[in-house]
């Protein structure tokens, strides 16, 4: 019977990729020279598991294709490691059954083992000693890894490639590289606009098309433009505001941040808002889109445009309640949004008040920043003790790595806060004042805007708007109502100083 022989170089990691020509060598010298073999008298297969990863299927389908080979084979690895790492592997067993029926013979030059039928009971312990001894090895090797990702992410080091928005670079040569992530500044600011905009309820499909329209791309060479479980992936990763996250644990990173903690945070909060909304996102504008829901079933109503003309009508397609043409509903709208303005006798004495106030509300956000500073540096003495407690033993390594993240986290919390109250400080009186300008114009700006700033307008405005049959009912949001209610006061006859209440 003819015999075939095989020679397989093999690698597995990134280490090893440089070894495929030395192993093709001593495979081919082995041939020639220990065998008398011609170079039409082998197979030569080559898989780079490292590089490739249908490598390893491509080597689990030619084991299967020998079992169908009519002659005797002889497949030659350069050492035993280069067969296998795990004796358990279904190809193994394949292997071991055509040794013992006597269809193949495996050959290790480099470790001058030759395996056989007839091998002795000491080659097959060789072999199977140096099969345990190349699985302890890769497990080593995977256990090494292990700890030096840990260390890594420990000291605020990402393991993996950089998100987009960032870049690898190496500072280093090929000899000994030094590898960082730097902000990708050709990309972050489209990453920076993608939560800017989410954070205001833009949906994913419309921020999606007008960053692909601006040139927005993955770092993938020939992508496309980001569609929306891209941008979603994007809008929830918290590395663009200093945390990593590996294996469900986090860690605090050492790049430049893109985006704010709190920024971040309300992105999350438009989206567990806006995951129960039942209408498709229609990318038009109308003056009552997305703030009115049906008065008879709850779901929303959607505006749409008909003959030049702009109905409302329910998502519920079984819903008794009947299209509406916005024009039925709209000057009523308008009539009360222009009653919201306050006389011009009694401005001068609101402006006086809300001086006041200021001064009433300049206390209250010292205090809250007291308490906040005093709730931080608690914290901070809650750490220590931790890490004291660490080091003697009283709690584990991974119970103070979960209390510490928690109190992490309530820091960063804590921070946000602080930044927010010292802002609302200085912006109070500002805040207020554009409030009372808002509502002395408010009658101007609905009719002057476009639908998509009179939508904003109703939003500030208005509150539980429904239609039913036909009608619009709302309420009105503070200070609105209290102007609207104490102005109709003031016409009445009221001459007190309710105004300045």
């Amino acid at each position: 019977m003819n015999t075939k022989v095989i020679l397989i170089a093999r690698v597995s990691d990134v280490e090893q990729r440089k070894a495929l020509p030395a192993q093709k060598l001593r495979l081919e010298n082995y041939a020639k020279n220990e065998r008398g073999l011609k170079e039409s008298d082998w197979q030569y297969e080559e898989f780079d598991e490292s590089a490739y990863k249908e490598d390893r299927q491509k080597f689990a389908e030619l084991i299967n294709r020998l079992q169908s080979i009519p002659e005797t084979l002889i497949i030659v690895f350069d050492k035993i490691d280069r067969f296998t790492r795990d004796a358990s592997q279904k190809e193994v067993r394949i292997m071991s059954q055509l040794v013992e029926k006597g269809k193949v013979e495996l050959h290790f030059p480099s470790d001058n083992l030759f395996i056989t039928k007839d091998s002795p009971a000491t080659d097959l312990f060789r072999l199977g000693i140096g099969m345990l001894l190349a699985k302890y090895y890769s497990d080593s090797s995977r256990d090494n890894v292990k700890r030096r990702f840990q260390q890594m992410l420990n000291d605020g080091i990402w393991v993996h490639r950089a998100p987009i928005g960032y870049k690898n670079i190496n500072r280093g040569t090929d000899k000994k590289p030094d590898k960082d992530i730097v902000v990708d500044h050709d990309k972050a600011h489209y990453v920076v606009k993608a939560f800017e905009m989410r954070a205001r309820g833009v949906p994913y499909a419309v921020i999606a098309k007008d960053l692909g329209k601006a040139g927005f791309k993955s770092n993938i060479s020939n992508s496309k433009a980001p569609n929306k479980a891209f941008l979603e992936r994007i809008l929830c990763n918290k590395f663009y505001y200093g945390v990593m996250v590996h294996s469900e644990r986090e860690y605090p990173h050492n790049y430049e941040p893109l985006i704010s903690r709190a920024l971040f945070n309300q992105v999350q909060r438009v989206r567990d808002e806006r995951k129960h909304e039942m209408t498709k996102y229609d990318s038009k504008e109308f003056t009552f889109k997305k703030i009115v829901k049906c008065g008879d079933c709850g779901r929303a109503v959607s505006p749409f445009r008909a003959r030049n003309t702009v109905y409302l009508r329910c998502a519920n397609g079984k819903c008794d309640n009947p299209n509406t043409a916005e024009s039925l509903v709209y000057d009523g709208v308008n009539s009360d949004v222009s009653y919201s303005d306050i006389p011009d006798k009694w401005l001068d004495k609101v402006i006086v008040e809300l001086r006041k106030r200021h001064d009433n509300q300049q206390v209250y956000y010292t205090q809250n920043i007291e308490q906040t500073r005093k709730e931080y540096d608690a914290i901070k003495g809650k750490m220590k003790t931790l890490y004291e407690d660490r080091l003697v033993g009283r709690i584990t390594t991974d119970q103070y790595d979960e209390y510490v993240n928690d109190l992490e986290n309530r820091q960063q919390d804590l921070n946000d806060r602080l930044k927010m109250l010292t802002s609302d400080n200085k912006s109070f009186q500002l805040a207020a004042s554009y409030l009372l300008d808002l509502a002395q114009r408010a009658e101007q700006l609905f009719k002057e805007s476009d639908e998509a700033l009179q939508n904003k307008l109703l939003e500030y405005v208005l509150s539980n708007i429904e239609l039913k049959d036909k009608k619009l009912s709302y309420m009105f949001n503070e200070p609105f109502r209290t102007i609207i209610e104490t102005k109709k006061k003031s016409l009445s006859g009221s001459e007190s100083n309710i105004w300045c209440g």
